[in-house]
């Protein structure tokens, strides 16, 4: 993309403060956590975990520490959304 003029596309939110990534806002609104979290932000969408049955084993261990506080709080310090 960045070799291209004329290209556009998409990152994460935790990406938007890339070298050479430029932000365009939608009906005024920027991507932001608080713009997310508000609703007012139409291109965000939540990450979803997939398991076969409920989780055992190490993958239980990883979904569990990802909804903890713990996990939250290095969703929220990479630049992604915590959950609500």
């Amino acid at each position: 993309m960045a070799k291209n003029p004329n290209g556009v596309g998409y990152v994460g939110l935790a990406y938007t403060k890339a070298s050479g990534i430029k932000v365009v806002a939608i009906d005024g609104a920027t991507p932001s956590k608080e713009s997310v979290l508000a609703n007012k932000y139409p291109y965000a969408r939540p990450t979803f975990f997939y398991t076969d049955g409920d989780p055992i084993g190490v993958a239980k261990d990883f979904v569990d520490f990802t909804i903890s506080d713990g996990g939250q709080k290095i969703v929220e310090q990479v630049g992604f959304v915590p959950i609500k």
